[in-house]
């Protein structure tokens, strides 16, 4: 086993769901969802407490996986979560009230996140998930940078693409616009950003120099 092996492994079993988010991983690999990882969710914990974000949206669901861990590190904040499959809102909602989140502090929004994305208002969010189809990554981070605010963060799930984007061998078109995402959000003078190979992997942008 290599080392980076090792060191997912040891993260992974370091990270402890509660009841309620293992219930929601079960059903979240049973229904096709790309897997957030323990280590993976841990670390969207970490970025929600460190930000002191009060309004979060997800763009596309887990089934309630990454909310629940998002919810562990900003337990008072607002959670909007995009996506077209009801059913997938509909675990999200129940993940979240499980783990005791407010009601009232949950939106659902039934639709496809392309048509939705364009009525959700400028500069009004602290946290930005991004975990939809990654072959629309481009456009959701354009949405994404309009929505965030100022000193806000912006986080895209999948953006190594399972390993493909660090293979020079794999020219195709998704991997291709992933690695052009990166590669512009690194020289961009006014973001920070970061990626990290955890889960797919994991770009971070940080607003705060806009």
């Amino acid at each position: 086993m290599s080392e980076l092996e090792l060191n997912r492994r040891f993260v992974n079993e370091q990270a402890h769901e509660t009841r309620e988010q293992q219930i929601a991983r079960h059903y979240a690999l049973e229904a096709g969802l790309p897997e957030i990882t323990p280590g993976l969710g841990a670390h969207l914990a970490f970025i929600a407490a460190a930000t002191n974000a009060q309004q979060i949206i997800e763009i596309g669901s887990s089934g309630g996986v990454s909310s629940a861990w998002l919810h562990r590190g900003a337990p008072e904040a607002t959670m909007t979560c995009l996506d077209a499959e009801a059913e997938y809102l509909a675990d999200a909602r129940q993940t979240l009230i499980a783990a005791g989140h407010a009601p009232a502090r949950i939106r659902c929004i039934g639709g496809d996140p392309i048509q939705v994305l364009p009525r959700m208002s400028d500069a009004s969010y602290d946290l930005v998930l991004i975990q939809d189809d990654p072959a629309l990554a481009a456009a959701y981070l354009r949405h994404a940078l309009r929505i965030t605010r100022p000193g806000g963060t912006i986080l895209l799930l999948h953006a190594l693409n399972h390993g493909r984007v660090a293979d020079p061998a794999r020219r195709d078109a998704v991997t291709d616009s992933l690695r052009a995402i990166i590669r512009e959000f690194y020289r961009q003078p006014d973001t920070a950003c970061a990626v990290l190979p955890i889960g797919s992997g994991l770009l971070q942008i940080s607003t705060a120099n806009r």
